[in-house]
């Protein structure tokens, strides 16, 4: 079952890689999206429109390239390619960390959820000893990309 699971994780990390992109000249999908965050229709975004795009706005700044307080179209298409391989990155440290979890022998992975975000991953569950929580702790804090570790598991006797 473990072998089965592992062989899954890896296959999936490699399918977050090869997902194609829309084909469609200027990002097609994302144009529109584009065009549906300018709510003035000036041909750019501003802070306050960004807000309707969490990520965004979120590192809105580092994506205004010229400096200018808005968006254009090249910027804004720039920032999603870089959003999008973000979250890439982190759905392969997801799936290398529930690897490296599953390959380890008496930590009950099935009750352990792992998010990523930005090479942060947070572990969440339940085990049933104090010490599986710091092993699953160190174990996820040793794969390769891991920036930082939140251990939110919790023992749970049965």
């Amino acid at each position: 079952m473990r072998a089965l699971f592992l062989a899954f994780a890896v296959a999936i990390s490699s399918a977050a890689f090869a997902q194609p992109g829309s084909g469609e000249p200027g990002g097609g999908a994302r144009a529109a999206q584009f065009t549906a965050l300018d709510r003035n229709a000036d041909g750019y975004v501003t802070r306050i429109e960004a807000l309707g795009e969490q990520e965004i706005h979120k590192r809105f700044t580092q994506f205004d390239a010229d400096k200018n307080r808005q968006l254009s179209l090249a910027e804004y298409l720039s920032a999603r390619e870089d959003i999008d391989q973000r979250a890439q990155r982190d759905a392969v440290l997801t799936a290398r960390v529930k690897a490296a979890l599953i390959a380890e022998r008496g930590i009950p992975w099935t009750g352990i959820s792992v998010e990523t975000y930005e090479g942060g991953v947070q572990l969440s569950g339940f085990v049933p000893a104090p010490d599986m929580v710091s092993r699953a702790g160190r174990i996820t804090a040793g794969v390769n990309g891991v920036r930082t570790v939140h251990n939110n598991l919790a023992v749970k006797q049965r």
